[in-house]
């Protein structure tokens, strides 16, 4: 799907580290940053001028944390119009302190991360269960959407390789438990044969929407295997133009501001500054008006 395609619809429907010679656009060619009712962020270290480089064209941000950035805990993120979403992380949470603490503002809470996984929150689905009527109590005391733990295919040391059987056993042990999103996390390669760079990430988000009613927030995405900056920018073009055209993805997060895991994925470099990845995702055609 082409990312200039998207732009056109909606413009009608409405009315990796770079150089320094990288950062030179016809300013004439570029369209106007519009911040996109559904792009998100997933990054947990920004300093207020990183804030201030992604802020314009992300509506909302996760840290996995219930509170914000030591930079942005004065809440100078909402002067900007971007909501910060807490999230209840592992089993070693207190949900007094979760609804005492979590911020003015806030309407969703994300659930466990990545449960299945031994080196993340680390619960069985089973005990996932058991712990989520605390986790729903903070939601309920303020008020707050509910987000599902966020799952996503494993290759070692799991409590569960595949995230949807996790998920059907989560649901199974908890058949009253209140989910009102399903969150998922999707690391693909981005080089199959033929144009669309993110047709594994849409056949995997496809397989989701056929198994759960819910809307679905695709909290962490990434391709794994981009041999250059120009790779991993073709792959977020086509996945952004996707998630925008899907009206089953209610929000998105591209992963990470700065991450050395997985080459080519930074949308920042120094201090405050966009790389050509970053550009990338804050010049991508997005829609401003979202229904909830």
């Amino acid at each position: 799907m082409s990312a200039r395609w998207l732009w056109a619809l909606l413009v009608v429907g409405c009315a990796c580290e770079s150089t320094p010679s990288d950062d030179v656009r016809d300013d004439a060619s570029t369209p106007p940053v519009v911040r996109g009712c559904k792009r998100g962020v997933a990054y947990g270290h920004h300093s207020i001028a990183d804030f201030a480089a992604l802020g314009p064209a992300i509506s909302w941000w996760y840290n996995w944390h219930h509170l914000p950035d030591d930079a942005l805990r004065d809440g100078s993120y909402r002067a900007q119009g971007v909501e910060y979403v807490p999230m209840v992380w592992g089993r070693d949470f207190d949900a007094d302190t979760h609804v005492r603490e979590i911020p003015e503002g806030a309407t969703t809470l994300l659930g466990f991360n990545e449960p299945n996984f031994a080196s993340q929150a680390n619960l069985s689905a089973a005990d996932a269960a058991a712990l989520w009527p605390e986790v729903e109590r903070i939601a309920d005391e303020r008020g707050l959407l509910l987000v599902s733990p966020a799952v996503n295919y494993c290759g070692g040391d799991c409590q569960d390789t595949d995230p949807f059987r996790y998920l059907e056993e989560f649901f199974a042990a908890c058949p009253d438990c209140r989910v009102d999103r399903i969150a998922i996390h999707v690391y693909v390669g981005c080089r199959p044969e033929g144009d669309d760079q993110a047709r594994w990430l849409i056949d995997h988000v496809r397989r989701y929407e056929e198994r759960f009613t819910q809307p679905i927030w695709l909290t962490e995405f990434a391709c794994t295997d981009a041999a250059n900056v120009d790779e991993q920018i073709a792959f977020l073009e086509d996945a952004v133009a996707f998630l925008e055209s899907d009206p089953r993805i209610e929000r998105y997060a591209w992963f990470s501001g700065r991450f050395e895991g997985i080459d080519h994925v930074d949308l920042l470099g120094a201090d405050g500054e966009l790389t050509a990845l970053g550009r990338a995702y804050v010049e991508a055609p997005a829609s401003p008006d979202c229904e909830r």
